[in-house]
């Protein structure tokens, strides 16, 4: 009696628990139709089926793992009522709104007291969110995985926890090696105290947004990077560690410094143009020449070898000297025939070996007593004149081989060929000078051997006027005094000779849009400028205009470099765009410094700098170059400004040009 109670009971707790598990199971007779199921079931299912009616399974239909149909007879329940083991397989089961599961079936055959099969139990466990995690996290790792970036993760004390790809190609480091590892195995030295700074910052759940840094590769090598380091929090919230993305960033430093040098370059050329231009002093020319040359492509010492007339009109060679103590080399000498026998079959030279080459070593050596570099490598470049006769040379020394192997032998073929106009001029300028000479001592013996005896026929002609003559004389006595009046108007005009300027700039007129050419300019300026952003304004329309790209494209960047350098406590540059049916206008504005009025006068003139601007860079000649190339293009530059609210210069074109033109 007890037990029967006994097996009541259990029977009774049995079903309570059967009922109320929150895992999803049901049971089926011998026949395989449900006898019974929990809610945890229907809500899997997403529906309730008929007790003794369903057979197998409650659900609207059953897919195998890879989503192929499953008939209900190969079920699971219905294999093992046929006396196959299932210990446990994945399915999917859809409900009757379309969606499905994904679940782990676990069917057991329930047997009688003596054995027989009464029916089977199945439990189903829904693993959909843990296959769409997984799925989630697999997408996620390849794509850290194919990452060009480094990515990387570490606990709050510095060890690295994971490793991708990215980090192997930077870094050099494979995964296994280090895994495990303090980050700081990739900082260098000198920067170990960034590593205390971050981990402050990620503790108090701040996030380092691209920091710009030093790491060091597994071959030693230092790798400019930018990092951006983010929290890794628990499910709790709870700071458990870092993930940084460090971005190789070699590739820009080595533009920007492109950019950089290429910017110096052209300062260097332009202030060398700019003393040529505005003196004929050829031993301040080539020193200017030879100190600039030196700085630019960092040697230590640098000798200029040229040709000058003396005042008797005797040549002989000369030489100018670069170097931080020019005292150190005192009696610079070359023989000619060496420097000629030098550049005999090759233009540019470059001697590895000074120590070599008694004639170079003698050149560099420095007078005994006196700091000075030890020269151990030279670059020679030749300078010739315009029918290729070698009429100097340019020896550069250096003491560091990586300095030397970098020189840039195209910025000394441009300053060798300015050097050689230069000689060819100052030769041009003295026989201009001579031949000046002798048109002055001409028009001063002109002036004193016509104007003396035209002075005293005047002088007689106009007594004989105040005399008494007939009518007919008269007459030819004012002739007489007529003549003479344009005879010495002649005289007059020998004596106002003057030079005028000499020079073409060539055009290559072709149709382009003008706003395509604008956006181009300034998405380079997104590389080179670190401190200005550049917004254009009213890039739709029809911009389309025929004119030289080159020359125009000229004037908008020097239009936008004015326009950052004038404004260094601004960050933001403005470019609009306008067009009429007859031509394009583009307006620059900037919110710097601005101009006066008497300023904004002077300012397209050539060699002019506003006032309070010397320590900024350039040679005053851009804007005067910009207006010239304006106006021959039938159009017209100019500029708004007020006194530290910034200036706007515009300038419109022709959408036609009427005829081509040259400067």
């Amino acid at each position: 009696m007890m037990n029967g109670l006994h097996a009541e009971v259990d029977n009774r707790v049995l079903r309570e628990l059967f009922l109320a598990s929150p895992v999803a199971s049901y049971v089926c007779n011998r026949e395989g139709y449900l006898i019974a199921f929990n809610d945890a079931a229907v809500t899997l299912w997403g529906r309730r089926p008929e007790l003794e009616k369903d057979r197998w399974s409650g659900a609207h239909a059953v897919y195998y793992a890879d989503e192929r149909p499953m008939l209900l007879e190969q079920s699971p329940m219905a294999m093992v009522l046929n006396g196959e083991e299932k210990s446990r397989e994945e399915l999917i089961i859809e409900r009757p709104d379309r969606t499905r599961r994904h679940v782990l079936v676990f069917p057991k055959v329930i047997r009688t007291a003596d054995g027989q099969v009464a029916g089977a139990h199945n439990t189903l466990v829904d693993v959909t969110d843990y296959k769409q995690y997984e799925e989630k996290q697999a997408i996620l790792s390849e794509i850290v995985q194919s990452s060009d970036d480094a990515i990387v993760s570490k606990t709050l004390d510095g060890i690295i926890t994971s490793w991708n790809a990215g980090a192997e190609r930077i870094f050099g480091y494979s995964e296994s090696e280090i895994i495990g590892k303090p980050i700081t195995t990739l900082i260098p030295l000198y920067l170990r105290s960034e590593e205390e700074i971050i981990i402050q910052e990620i503790k108090e759940g701040r996030k380092v947004d691209h920091y710009q840094t030093i790491r060091v590769a597994k071959s030693g090598k230092e790798i400019p990077v930018s990092l951006t380091i983010s929290p890794v929090r628990n499910k709790q919230g709870q700071i458990i560690g870092a993930s940084k993305v460090g971005r190789d960033i070699s590739d820009r430093i080595q533009r920007e410094q492109a950019i950089q040098f290429h910017a110096q370059k052209l300062e260097t050329l332009h202030a060398i143009g700019k003393v040529i231009s505005e003196k004929m002093d050829i031993p301040s020319i080539i020193q200017t020449v030879i100190d600039s040359t030196t700085h630019l492509v960092a040697a230590d010492v640098g000798f200029c070898f040229y040709r000058m007339s003396d005042d008797q009109g005797q040549s002989g060679l000369s030489v100018a000297v670069a170097a931080e103590n020019k005292d150190a080399y005192p009696n610079v000498h070359l023989e000619e025939g060496v420097i000629h026998a030098i550049f005999l079959r090759e233009n540019i030279l470059r001697f590895r070996d000074v120590c070599r080459i008694s004639y170079l070593l003698s050149l560099f050596k420095a007078k005994e007593g006196y700091a000075a570099p030890q020269i151990k490598h030279c670059l020679a470049i030749p300078i010739r004149s315009g029918d290729g006769l070698l009429i100097g040379a340019m020896f550069l020394g250096y003491d560091q081989s990586d300095v030397f192997d970098t020189a840039d032998e195209d910025v000394m073929r441009d300053i060798a060929s300015l050097v050689a106009v230069t000689l060819d001029n100052a030769r041009l300028f003295e026989e201009v000078n001579a031949l000046n000479l002798k048109k002055n001592e001409f028009i001063a013996l002109a002036s004193h051997e016509l104007k003396t005896p035209l002075t005293t026929v005047k002088g007689y002609l106009q007594i004989l006027e105040r005399s008494e003559i007939d009518q007919v004389g008269r007459r030819f006595l004012t002739k007489a005094l007529k003549q003479l009046e344009r005879i010495n108007a002649l005289i007059a005009e020998l004596l106002d000779i003057s030079k005028i300027e000499a020079g073409k700039l060539s055009f290559h007129f072709e149709t382009f849009d003008m706003s395509e050419m604008v956006l181009d300019v300034v998405e380079t300026f997104h590389f080179s400028s670190q401190t200005h952003t550049i917004f254009v304004n009213n890039t739709r329309g029809d911009y389309r205009v025929e004119a030289d790209r080159q020359r125009i494209e000229q004037v908008v960047i020097n239009l936008l470099t004015n326009a950052i350098k004038y404004s260094p406590n601004a960050n933001s540059v403005y470019v609009t765009l306008e067009c009429s049916a007859n031509e394009v206008s583009v307006q620059v504005k900037d919110e710097g410094m601005g101009m006066s009025r008497d300023q904004q006068e002077k300012v397209f003139t050539r060699f002019y700098q506003v006032e309070g601007t010397s320590k900024m860079t350039g040679l005053g000649l851009g804007l005067y170059l910009s207006k010239e190339i304006i106006e021959r293009h039938g159009g017209h530059i100019g500029v708004n400004s007020q006194i530290s609210k910034g200036s706007t210069f515009y300038f419109s074109i022709p959408r036609k040009q009427e005829k081509q033109s040259s400067l």
